[in-house]
C-alpha cells in the first residue's frame, strides 16, 4: 500500500541544530596523540535535530512548518537555506543575535566516525503566541525535544495541549514528542511519547532489561502523565507499543548490518507521525516508522528517507 501524505499538515517544535561531516581518509597515526591523521576528501552539512524531523516529513510527502530558534551565524543561515530549499516553511524559527546555531560536527576517517566537535548554548526561549491558530491549521503536532531549551518552559506543553483540545472540530488531534528530559511532568497529556530504552529507564527509574520490564515502564508513564500510547524504541531489537486498556504490540526488527544510528529517532517520529494522522493506527504506524529506521540507520550519518523508499522498502518485505 502505497501512502499519499500530501494534505497532512505538521508542526515541528523543537531543537534546530546542523550536522556538519568531514569525510576523510587517513593512512597513518598522529606521532603526538594515538589519534589517525585524517585528510579531508568531502564536506557537508545536514540539518539536525527537529530540522532532521522537518526534512524526513518532508521528503515522506508532508507539508512542514518550524518553529523554533537558530543563532544569527553562518551556520543558522546554512540550516534556513537547507530547509526553506525543500520547500520547509521556517518564517517561526527565531533568528538570535549572540547565540551559536547548535553544531555537531563529525570527522569521518575511511567510513568510520572518529571525532565529534560540539558547539552549543542552552537557552530559555520564550516562543511568541500563535497557539490560536494550531488546532484549525495543523492534523499533528511533534515537540522534538533534545533538551537544548527551546521546551524547557512547561507551561508551553500546557498551552498546546489546550490549544488541541479547543474543541471537536478542530484538525489538530495528536501530538508526539521526542523526549530528552528525564523529568517528564513536563510531557504530561501528550498524546504519544517515544523515548529509547536508557530514556524510558531513567523517566521511570525502574530497571530495564526484557520485554516485561518494557511494558511494565511504560504503563507507568501512561498512568502518571495521561499519555495515551509509550513507542518504545528498542534500537536493534525492534519497537514495542503500549497504550490505555492494556494495548501491547511488539514489532520485529529489520536486520541492518553494521547500522549508523546516527538521527535514527528523528526518522522514527517523523514517519510515525504523518501516518497516525493519516490512519489513525498506532500498530501500522509503528511498522511503517520502524520500516523507515532500518532505512535510515543503513546510510551514513544523519539521513532523511522518502516515501518512495520507504514504499519500495515495505514491499520486499511483504
Amino acid at each position: 500500500m502505497n501512502l499519499d501524505f500530501s494534505d497532512i499538515k505538521v508542526l515541528v517544535i523543537g531543537d534546530f541544530m546542523i550536522d556538519h561531516y568531514i569525510m576523510g581518509e587517513s593512512n597513518r597515526m598522529s606521532p603526538e596523540a594515538p589519534v589517525p591523521v585524517v585528510v579531508p576528501k568531502e564536506e557537508f552539512s545536514i540539518p539536525g535535530g527537529a530540522g532532521n524531523v522537518a526534512m524526513n516529513l518532508k521528503l515522506m510527502g508532508a507539508d512542514v512548518t518550524c518553529v523554533g530558534c537558530i543563532g544569527n551565524d553562518i551556520w543558522g543561515e546554512k540550516l534556513l537555506s537547507i530547509l526553506k530549499n525543500e520547500g520547509i516553511n521556517t518564517e517561526r524559527i527565531e533568528i538570535i543575535d549572540d547565540h551559536p546555531t547548535t553544531l555537531k560536527q563529525r570527522i569521518y576517517s575511511d567510513g568510520k566516525q572518529v571525532a565529534r566537535l560540539d558547539t552549543e548554548k542552552i537557552i530559555n526561549w520564550e516562543i511568541d503566541d500563535f497557539t490560536t491558530d494550531i488546532a484549525e491549521n495543523y492534523d499533528v503536532m511533534i515537540l522534538s525535544d533534545y533538551n537544548k531549551g527551546v521546551l524547557h518552559n512547561s507551561d508551553l506543553f500546557l498551552t498546546l495541549i489546550s490549544a488541541s483540545q479547543l474543541s471537536p472540530d478542530n484538525r489538530l488531534e495528536t501530538i508526539i514528542v521526542d523526549p530528552k528530559k528525564d523529568d517528564f511532568d513536563h510531557y504530561n497529556g501528550v498524546n504519544i511519547i517515544t523515548p529509547n530504552l536508557d530514556e524510558l529507564q531513567k523517566a521511570t527509574k525502574m530497571k530495564i532489561d526484557d520485554n516485561e520490564s518494557i511494558i511494565k515502564a511504560c504503563r507507568k508513564l501512561i498512568e502518571e502523565y495521561s499519555i495515551e500510547y509509550v513507542v518504545a524504541k528498542k534500537g536493534d531489537k525492534g519497537i514495542t507499543v503500549v497504550g490505555e486498556d492494556n494495548f501491547v504490540k511488539h514489532i520485529k526488527p529489520h536486520t541492518v548490518e553494521n547500522p549508523d544510528v546516527t538521527g535514527a529517532g528523528d526518522t522514527v517520529i517523523a514517519a510515525l507521525s504523518i501516518v497516525y494522522a493519516k490512519t489513525n493506527d498506532i500498530e501500522f504506524s509503528a511498522k511503517f516508522a520502524n520500516a523507515a529506521a532500518a532505512i535510515a540507520v543503513d546510510k551514513t550519518g544523519t539521513a532523511s528517507v522518502t516515501i518512495d523508499e520507504i514504499n519500495n522498502y515495505i514491499k520486499s518485505y511483504t
